[in-house]
């Protein structure tokens, strides 16, 4: 069953001189226990993509549903991760993580026990009174994760979340978030990572949708057959990103590639 059906979407903007076309003809969904990555070049719409299947957008032309119906607002069920962590600076850490949940009317008591599972599920025991300032950007990022992660959404939905990052940190958080996607205890079903990152979308995702420059348009969908703990070095995994490098830089298609190898490529349920 699909979660999310992206339907013919198509965005623009408009300019003093007209319009400026951001995507077309988009068309994809994200499934039951999915984890799926878009990869494409800069400025070819994938974060406004995010921002339409939240709900804080609209389409110029076409639908999106969520659970089959369509997104006309802000979409409950869905939750955002975002790239420069997006953390009030004035509130705390477990302020926070709890925001969402004020903003959802939960009361207190019930808030408060939600923000100390998601403080102890993303690590941040300790530094539940500390401020975003006091801590490291690998830090900010859990906050973001655990805030997103609190409210409990059915789709989680990532803008390229690690790209601020180290790389040492960055790789330490790849593996915890796929951690948790597989926990069939915790949300979410499903996963939407939007990112630049090739190797990471491959080491990532079950799928990946790759646009073509702006305007954006599906070139293909790219099935990643292989089991996971995933290694980059392995020749299947140099070979499939290869294939994606090569439908971005030369703007060819390619057949969806088989299926999920040994029961590894959706969510345990």
């Amino acid at each position: 069953m699909a979660l999310i059906r992206v339907d013919h979407v198509d965005k623009s903007f408009p300019t003093r001189h007209g319009s400026i076309a951001i995507m077309q003809e988009i068309t994809f969904d994200v499934r039951d226990a999915d984890f799926l990555a878009i990869v494409g070049p800069s400025g070819c719409g994938k974060s406004s993509l995010l921002r339409l299947i939240q709900g804080l957008d609209r389409p110029t032309r076409g639908t999106i549903y969520f659970r089959d119906r369509p997104v006309e607002g802000v979409a409950r069920g869905m939750a955002m991760v975002f790239q420069n962590f997006a953390l009030f600076p004035w509130l705390t850490i477990n302020q926070n993580v709890a925001f969402g949940l004020e903003a959802l009317g939960w009361p207190p008591e019930k808030i408060g026990a939600q923000v100390e599972r998601y403080i102890s599920v993303t690590g941040l025991e300790g530094f539940e009174e500390a401020y975003p300032r006091e801590i490291s950007g690998g830090m900010r990022q859990r906050v973001g994760l655990a805030r997103a992660l609190a409210v409990e959404p059915e789709v989680l939905l990532m803008d390229e979340p690690f790209s601020a990052l180290d790389p040492l940190t960055a790789e330490g958080l790849r593996e915890e978030v796929l951690q948790l996607w597989r926990d069939p205890q915790l949300p979410p079903e499903a996963v939407l990572l939007v990112t630049h990152n090739i190797e990471e979308a491959i080491q990532l995702a079950d799928r990946v949708v790759v646009l073509s420059r702006r305007p954006g348009h599906v070139l293909a969908e790219v099935v990643i057959d292989l089991p996971r703990p995933r290694d980059r070095k392995s020749p299947a995994f140099y070979e499939l990103t290869d294939r994606v490098y090569s439908l971005i830089t030369e703007g060819g298609t390619v057949a969806s590639q088989g299926t999920a190898s040994n029961g590894e490529g959706g969510r345990p349920g």
